[in-house]
């Protein structure tokens, strides 16, 4: 292959070994080799004094990193591990890890070049070591660039190891081409383009140039996006096509096109023609291009469309005609990534949202769990993390999915399989409220009552508990201490520094705006006039039936009426508002009294799907939309606080709100 250099300076550099430092040895690699030693001394790191130090070994071959774990002993202060060297390894990079903290062996890092039998670099070991230090190059290591002590490789340097590589590899420009495009642009932004236009247009010219389906995809994406070259992207597409009939681009156009068809679908009738065929399509598709031939293929279309397609084809269905099915069919094809959102759609939101019971929800979440828990680790991605970390990072990626299959597991009492799953989340969680609530309700369903109180104990400084959780802490309080101060105990239980921090930075979020306060019908029969509350002070939480965020803080509301039911100067209303359903009085009344919430209720003027007046006036001053919507109006009817959304904790809200309402009754 006739050789292009990039630039006209060329430093060539023979190296067997990158790493200087002598706290991760060997000093050199050679192919294939069988028992080689790892030897890791900690001594002024900052995992020298810990005795359980692990080693993750990232080996990369074929232009990927892959994860796995070499199992470390200690031995006269020093970590010793064996491994065996695959023959297609061409660079290494260990990092060390113990208790939550991570040692990359900054600034040399902990890499290691393999030679081949003649202690020559091989292919595509530069590239790599140039990239290893590059965030978002696409040969970093997760983690690697976010440490502390990372230094970044500058640009110009990189470019030198590509020149490097170049000389002793010329061929390997086809194989790397598209990490010298990332790296060019870093380097100097659109530059270069006529150079890699005649590298393009030499991997065209030689017809027993061997190329990847991915390769030739690369270059047409670059070709297509970053030369903007439409002529030049033909023929490659051309070429692509011709030695890969059913490969990445092919598959790119179908992928398109199907997921044209389901956008141009214009109702929502069960047997819609058009969204018929799409569904018919997308089942040949997936017979041409099976995703297991796909799961490592990267490109433009792909990237941007392959997770939306399964949205498409399963929400579709579910939406259409109720239909789960597609999920079953497809379970397996769906990529990883996108069981997050397929989880969420299919069954979190609607179970949170009472669209549907947890009876239904429960076998969708139930697949989608267990998809997520069983999956091999088929993906370059998922290869990135090593054997040994895999469950973690699982759990850690999928919280949220898991917390919620607690939740749908606990309403339909299957009370043992839920505590399974909120265990695993308990790092996640154990700080927020919703959470603490279920967890000591099924601590005391599965008979572990000892450990209820110490755990109600730990969340009250985190202002994670709830009214039941309180009444749980008092009751045992005052067993224990008859006549006691619960009151002053429950404070000797928190920060006092961080309730004076809290405290003032509510004060700092005090306003001063006036508005125009209307006479709303109230649930239960007869009227309110707002405006004739000048001289009380009076919160008001705008909500709908239909928000989920709105319900959740309400057991806030409850604790925060309670606190204050006995001081007559200040009153407290929720007024319903921004209702779609004609009978909607009826369903807010039926859901305040399920909760046996103590609420005045008020109803927003205007009629249905209108009704918002008071709302409007409220948040038009304060430039604001959506609810829940919280206000504190003062005696002069002027609004001094707002809080907007809702953040997980009853108390939490209860204690801002009661620092507002403090501050202006002693205005």
């Amino acid at each position: 292959m006739k050789r292009l250099l990039l630039f006209v300076s060329v430093i060539f550099f023979h190296l067997s070994w990158c790493q200087a430092q002598v706290k991760y040895e060997p000093e050199y690699i050679i192919e294939g080799a069988t028992g080689q030693q790892i030897v890791y001394d900690p001594t002024g790191t900052e995992l020298e004094n810990d005795t359980d130090i692990k080693c993750v070994l990232y080996i990369m071959r074929n232009y990927w990193w892959e994860a796995t774990d070499v199992a470390l002993t200690q031995t006269e202060g020093k970590w010793i591990g064996k491994f065996d060297v695959p023959q297609d390894a061409v660079l290494l990079c260990a990092k060390m890890i113990a208790k939550g903290k991570t040692d990359w062996g900054w600034p040399a890092t902990y890499a290691s070049f393999v030679l081949d039998k003649n202690k020559q670099n091989k292919e595509g070991a530069r590239i790599g070591w140039a990239l290893l230090r590059t965030p978002d190059s696409g040969l970093n290591l997760p983690g690697m660039m976010e440490d502390p002590k990372a230094q970044p490789l500058a640009g110009e340097t990189q470019m030198m190891w590509f020149n490097n590589e170049f000389q002793q590899f010329p061929d390997a420009q086809a194989h790397e081409f598209g990490f010298l495009v990332n790296t060019l642009n870093r380097v100097k932004q659109g530059g270069n383009k006529e150079q890699l236009r005649q590298n393009a247009l030499m991997f065209l010219d030689n017809p027993k140039l061997k190329m990847t389906d991915q390769q030739w995809s690369d270059i047409y994406d670059i070709a297509l996006r970053t030369l903007a070259d439409s002529a030049l992207a033909k023929r490659v597409r051309e070429r692509e096509k011709k030695d890969y009939p059913d490969g990445i681009i092919s598959r790119d156009e179908e992928l398109l096109r199907i997921q044209n068809l389901f956008g141009s679908v214009k109702t929502r009738d069960a047997d819609d023609p058009t969204a018929a065929q799409a569904q018919k399509d997308f089942v040949q598709f997936l017979k041409r291009f099976p995703s297991d031939k796909f799961w490592n293929v990267h490109s433009f279309t792909s990237d941007l469309f392959y997770s939306k397609i399964f949205r498409a084809v399963i929400y579709d269905r579910i939406m259409r005609a109720d239909d789960y099915s597609n999920l079953a069919t497809y379970i397996h094809d769906i990529p990883f990534e996108e069981m997050i959102a397929t989880h969420w759609h299919v069954a979190e939101i609607p179970f949170t949202n009472q669209q549907i019971s947890a009876e239904k929800a429960l076998p969708h979440s139930e697949l989608i769990i267990k998809e997520i828990l069983s999956r091999p680790r088929n993906t370059h991605a998922m290869q990135l993390v090593s054997p040994n970390e895999w469950n973690a990072h699982v759990v850690e990626k999928f919280n949220m999915a898991l917390y919620a299959h607690a939740r749908i597991l606990n309403a339909v009492n299957r009370t043992e399989e839920s505590m399974k799953y909120m265990e695993m989340v308990f790092p996640y969680y154990s700080k927020r409220a919703e959470y603490a609530d279920l967890y000591v309700k099924l601590l005391n369903q599965l008979g572990r009552e000892k450990e209820v109180i110490p755990y109600i104990k730990q969340c009250v400084p985190e202002d994670a508990t709830t009214q039941e959780m309180l009444d749980l802490l008092k009751s045992d309080y005052l067993a224990k201490n008859p006549g006691g101060d619960f009151d002053k105990y429950l404070a000797s239980l928190k920060n006092a520094e961080q309730i004076e921090k809290d405290r003032a930075k509510a004060l700092e979020e005090l306003i001063d705006i006036p508005v125009t306060l209307s006479t709303l019908e109230r649930m239960g029969g007869g009227k309110v006039n707002l405006a004739d509350k000048k001289g009380k002070i009076i919160f008001l939480d705008f909500w709908a039936t239909w928000c989920a965020p709105c319900k959740a803080s309400m057991p806030g509301g409850q604790m925060t009426v309670n606190r204050w039911k006995d001081n007559k100067d200040v009153e407290f209303y929720f007024i319903d508002t921004q209702e779609m359903k004609a009978d909607y009085r009826k369903t807010a009344e039926a859901f305040i009294k399920s909760k046996g919430f103590t609420f005045n209720v008020l109803y927003d003027n205007g009629e249905v799907g209108k009704q918002d007046e008071q709302y409007k006036a409220v948040a038009s001053v304060l430039h604001t939309s959506g609810i829940p919507l919280k206000v504190i109006i003062d005696r002069r009817g002027h609004i001094r606080w707002m809080g907007s959304g809702y953040h997980g904790s009853p108390t939490q809200m209860a204690d801002e709100i009661s620092y507002i309402l403090e501050y202006l009754l002693n205005e």
